[in-house]
């Protein structure tokens, strides 16, 4: 079983325009040990991926209509908040892409 495993997350914005999307089928699992690396240009929906499997994407505007986030075997996205606040921090933890200053040096 993987440590964490995503499957076919997509992600939506509701806008006044209508609908973004912003994240599209995106699919990996890291195992324990190992170091996963997400690269690509700006927009090309990182940041929205790992705010997703955080649980901390600002809904509404977002949404997940599909996909799973399975931490452990555990869908993340069938949790409740609470369960989700657990894990989150002490067991799965993201840096947010301004480094410097999220981090004490």
């Amino acid at each position: 079983m993987s440590l964490l495993e995503v499957r076919d997350l997509h992600v939506d914005f509701h806008t006044r325009d209508g609908v973004i999307k912003a994240v599209n089928g995106v699919n990996y699992s890291v195992d324990a040990g190992e170091t996963l690396a997400v690269l690509g240009e700006s927009g090309s929906g990182k940041s929205v991926t790992a705010q997703a499997i955080m649980g901390i994407l600002d809904m509404p505007p977002g949404r997940i209509p599909k996909g799973e986030i399975l931490f452990h075997g555990k869908d993340m996205l069938a949790m409740g908040k609470e369960e989700r606040r657990k894990i989150r921090g002490a067991r799965i933890a993201m840096i947010f892409q301004d480094a410097l200053s999220s981090l004490n040096p």
